[in-house]
């Protein structure tokens, strides 16, 4: 029974709030509508926007474990991509030194072979002279020949056991002819072990050949023979 009533009392309760609530809000629309319009206290749009943020979800942010390895990992790929380029370029860089190097090589041989074409052909040829060369004096172990191409005007020198001599000083080639002054045919020194190969192109008018002679000059040279004689023909 008593369950009863206070259930009908605030049923009553209910009721009358529910009413009031409905005059209250009549007389704030007609308050609304009849009061002037004013701006708000400053600083309460900024509490207002604060509170939106600060009720706002946030973004859920990534462990810092986690993100350290990333960042690392990120970090390795971009060292990684790095030295792979480093190491293209240094890779394309070696290629081209090598290259050089072998192009450069590859010229050298095809002189080499050139000049031993050159020679075979002077060697070989019907119309070669060839003048024997002995020692002469202190060097009479010393020994030489040309191969004298007349066509050609080219002498093709070979000297052995001629000593090297100082620097100060210089082998001179001589030409000499049937009339007229010696004339040089070039200068030279001799390897270490006493030998020397020449490929000397003559003057034109140079046909009439008397002897070849070797002397030891002053170095550069001389335009007329001086020293002793080192080697003379036969």
């Amino acid at each position: 029974m008593k369950h009863f009533e206070l259930t009908n009392e605030l049923q009553e309760r209910a009721s009358l709030y529910a009413a009031e609530i409905d005059e209250l809000q009549a007389v704030m629309a007609l308050t609304a509508l009849s009061v002037p319009p004013a701006m708000p206290p400053a600083g309460v749009k900024d509490r207002l926007m604060e509170q939106a943020r600060s009720a706002s979800p946030r973004k859920r942010r990534m462990p810092v474990f986690r993100r350290r390895w990333l960042e690392l990992i990120t970090r390795s790929v971009a060292i990684a991509a790095i030295v792979v380029v480093l190491f293209t370029v240094r890779g394309n860089n070696a290629l081209r030194r090598l290259n050089d190097v072998l192009m450069n090589r590859i010229s050298q041989l095809e002189a080499q072979v050139e000049l031993q074409r050159t020679l075979f052909a002077t060697l070989t040829s019907p119309e070669v002279r060839v003048v024997t060369l002995g020692g002469q004096g202190a060097n009479a172990r010393a020994r030489g020949r040309i191969f004298w191409d007349q066509a050609r005007r080219r002498w093709l020198v070979y000297v052995r056991d001629l000593p090297r001599v100082p620097d100060t000083t210089i082998y001179q080639l001589w030409f000499v002819p049937k009339t007229g002054n010696p004339v040089s045919a070039g200068t030279f020194n001799t390897e270490a072990d006493g030998s020397k190969q020449l490929n000397i192109d003559l003057q034109e008018g140079l046909t009439d050949l008397k002897a070849a002679a070797v002397t030891t000059e002053p170095a550069p040279g001389l335009t007329q023979p001086s020293g002793a004689f080192a080697l003379m023909s036969e």
